[in-house]
């Protein structure tokens, strides 16, 4: 029973911090791109439920996958690697050196066989050389760290554009539209934000999420914290019911 409370709390909290974390995030950027303050909110308080379950997803399912080292002697690990940086680099150019392309089929029709051919010729060169080389330093290159932020990009796509997908059909509110976005896919998700959810995933997976495991581990106050934090739900609960 104490291990069932213990992660109920856990999570509670981890979905509060993340949750807060995400408020911050797209109200600062109206506050930059902007210059007006919007509260990103969809309930009273700071605080963005979306992103807290997004962390918690991630956490379901890597939180394993991160505590184990992938070396680049792995010739999948490698290749991936590869694919995951060139693909990023290739497009990020193609973004900022030409005209805006809101279409995927757009982009793959005029830069896919090309950006295939140099993901390839990439992956073939430096798999080879890591098989030739007899140094262990590069056969041990930690990979992880580009797997998760890959996985992290492909899971936060598909949660912002699950989401979106229902509150268009159940609610018929557009809390965010993309159609003249960067290669947005039906206007529920697009470059853009899918990449800036991946770096800010990954560096909070790697650099924040250690701090709370820390305090969920070790704190006194981790019950106070989760007792004020179910009240402020209550209350949340309790404005909207009236």
């Amino acid at each position: 029973m104490k291990k069932v409370l213990n992660f109920i709390m856990d999570n509670y909290i981890i979905f509060f911090v993340y949750a807060f974390i995400g408020w911050i995030y797209e109200v600062s950027w109206y506050l930059i791109v902007r210059h007006k303050f919007v509260n990103r909110g969809v309930l009273l308080g700071p605080y963005l439920p979306i992103y807290g379950f997004g962390i918690l997803i991630l956490l379901l399912i890597l939180k394993r996958f991160m505590s184990k080292k992938h070396y680049s002697s792995n010739i999948i690990y490698t290749s991936i690697s590869i694919f995951t940086i060139v693909t990023f680099i290739i497009t990020t150019i193609i973004e900022y050196t030409t005209p805006k392309i809101y279409s995927v089929s757009y982009y793959l029709e005029h830069y896919g066989f090309i950006l295939f051919i140099i993901n390839i010729l990439f992956i073939v060169l430096i798999n080879l050389y890591i098989k030739k080389s007899n140094n262990n330093k590069i056969k041990n290159i930690d990979t992880t760290i580009v797997l998760v932020f890959l996985a992290i990009w492909i899971i936060t796509t598909l949660v912002e554009y699950i989401a979106h997908y229902f509150i268009d059909v159940y609610s018929h509110k557009l809390l965010w539209d993309y159609s003249r976005d960067f290669l947005n896919i039906n206007r529920r998700v697009n470059w853009d934000a899918s990449r800036n959810f991946a770096i800010g995933g990954t560096l909070l997976l790697y650099l924040v999420q250690p701090k709370v495991d820390k305090f969920l581990n070790n704190s006194k106050y981790k019950k106070i914290v989760f007792i004020i934090l179910i009240i402020v739900l209550l209350f949340e609960l309790l404005i909207k019911i009236i």
